[in-house]
């Protein structure tokens, strides 16, 4: 089991000489796994090896009930229940954080080559982004890291790039430019091997992705019933969540797309009104002034009538005293009474010009009316969208917090379930022992592994998946393996204490 987890934190980018100082916190990932199945053989061998030497008939012959000789181990399993418990509720989360600390020193010392400050850091699950400054919003000196669960797997140095929203498909698309890939192997940062450079490229990268796992999986099983009881804090002052909370997560969280598309609509909508009724509102104030401006155009020209006609009445006043001669006299008048005709004309036009503004004003005074009412009308809608995205806003975050009690509740039953199973495998492996009879070595493994790999690890998986996709309830499906194993471990008892009886 040791091994097989070396080698899995191998494939996910770890080499074997940052290993060494991972080999403690390894062994603790394998003993909550392998204690339970050394358990099951040893327990298998030995009660087989006595039934096989008839060391057991001898016993009861001896007067001593088969329960003396069944009892301790049973005692001691519950002891490394307990043990394993420890260590699956308490180190094994500390462990995994301790590795995660480790591997991200190590992660450190191949930056610090590479990156001496940044500015940003960008946490988009799986990818972390290291931006080391921003000219001219361009992110330059970036650096990408990718991981696969806690383990880094590929590392990007790019001279720039850039990060896109893309709403209407919940995407973020990182393009990054002039860079180079690299494998970690956690030694120093110039000896990191590049596997190749790029001109551009682009990642698709989905948004909402639940981050709650890479939190919980490292705290003990304390902390995750701590963290429940806040959970149900929360979600007994809230409305009522449908017990199916996944269909209600993704129906809330695609209604709130929808309606976010249509507030970023109508927003856009509301600025176009906006930037219209203020056209609208500066047109009618230059037909305003215009209006007052051929309003004293006009006055003026009223007064140069009013002054031509007096002069008019002045020359006919001292032609009739003969002060002027006649030809002289009807130049004047001419002169005047084109003056006066002239400016009868100019007052027209000016009538005219100001129908025609007035007109303008009118329709301007509509337009603005019309749209203040559907700026009023977008606002509403507006309103309205905003209180339903708050509420879809709640459900799903609702939903999200029942989703992660349940996954809380998967993972507690998972670790105490994975630790009892020391106490199932010895109840099962006392009678399969006393049945088999055989002090062979290769059958005592083989029936051991058989239970395990055939029965219990099945099962248990069966049970992860159907707790994980399903909404069965999480303690039967979870607990089924252990409790398949103890009853089938103590129906061989009856029937083996029935043999003894008869």
């Amino acid at each position: 089991m040791f091994l097989g987890f070396v080698i899995q934190i191998l494939h996910k980018g770890l080499d074997i000489i940052a290993l060494k100082a991972l080999i403690p916190h390894m062994f603790i990932q394998v003993a909550p796994y392998s204690i339970p199945s050394a358990l099951l053989t040893a327990t298998t061998l030995t009660y087989g090896r006595l039934s096989a030497d008839r060391e057991i008939i001898a016993i009861q012959a001896s007067g001593i009930h088969l329960r003396k000789i069944i009892t301790p181990v049973l005692v001691i399993g519950i002891i490394f229940s307990f043990f394993t418990l420890v260590l699956s509720a308490e180190i094994l989360p500390r462990s995994l954080y301790q590795i995660k600390l480790l591997q991200e020193r190590a992660i450190n010392n191949i930056l610090a080559g590479r990156l001496a400050t940044f500015q940003k850091k960008v946490l988009m699950e799986p990818y972390q982004i290291y931006i080391g400054n921003v000219v001219d919003n361009i992110n330059k000196d970036v650096t990408v890291i990718q991981y696969a669960d806690d383990y880094v797997t590929d590392i990007i140095f790019a001279e720039e790039g850039s990060i896109e929203v893309n709403n209407e498909k919940n995407t973020i698309f990182l393009t990054l430019r002039k860079g180079e890939f690299i494998k970690p192997n956690y030694k120093k940062a110039e000896e990191v091997p590049r596997l190749g450079v790029f001109t551009e490229t682009t990642f698709e990268i989905p948004m909402g992705k639940d981050k709650a796992d890479f939190s919980t999986k490292h705290m003990t099983i304390f902390q995750l019933f701590k963290y429940n009881n806040e959970i149900d804090r929360e979600l007994a002052n809230s409305k009522e969540i449908p017990d199916n909370f996944e269909e209600a997560r993704v129906e809330a969280s695609r209604k709130l797309a929808e309606h976010q598309n249509q507030l970023q609509q109508l927003n856009k909508k509301q600025k176009h009104l906006e930037s219209e009724l203020k056209k609208s509102k500066q047109n009618l104030e230059r037909q305003k002034s215009k209006i007052d401006g051929l309003a004293n155009e006009s006055k003026l020209a009223n007064n140069y009538i009013l002054v031509a006609t007096e002069n008019l009445m002045q020359l006919k006043r001292e032609n009739k005293a003969g002060y002027y001669i006649a030809d002289d006299i009807d130049l004047k008048l001419m002169e005047i009474k084109e003056t006066i005709e002239r400016e009868k004309q100019r007052i027209s036009v000016i009538s005219q010009r100001m129908i025609e503004t007035r007109e303008i004003q009118n329709s301007e005074t509509n337009n603005i009316a019309t749209l203040t009412k559907s700026l009023e009308e977008t606002e509403k809608n507006i309103s309205v969208l905003l209180r339903k995205i708050t509420s879809f806003e709640s459900d799903l975050t609702l939903a999200s917090k029942k989703k992660l009690r349940r996954k809380n509740d998967i993972s507690i039953h998972k670790r105490i379930s994975q630790a009892l199973s020391c106490l199932s495998f010895i109840v099962i492996g006392i009678p399969l022992g006393i049945k088999l009879r055989s002090s062979h070595l290769i059958i005592g493994f083989g029936v051991s592994f058989m239970i395990i790999l055939f029965i219990y690890y099945p099962l248990m998986v069966t049970g992860s998946v159907l707790a994980d996709d399903t909404l069965l309830p999480v303690v039967p499906v979870l607990w089924g393996a252990n409790g398949i194993l103890l009853i089938v471990g103590i129906c061989i008892y009856q029937k083996l204490f029935a043999y003894n009886k008869s």
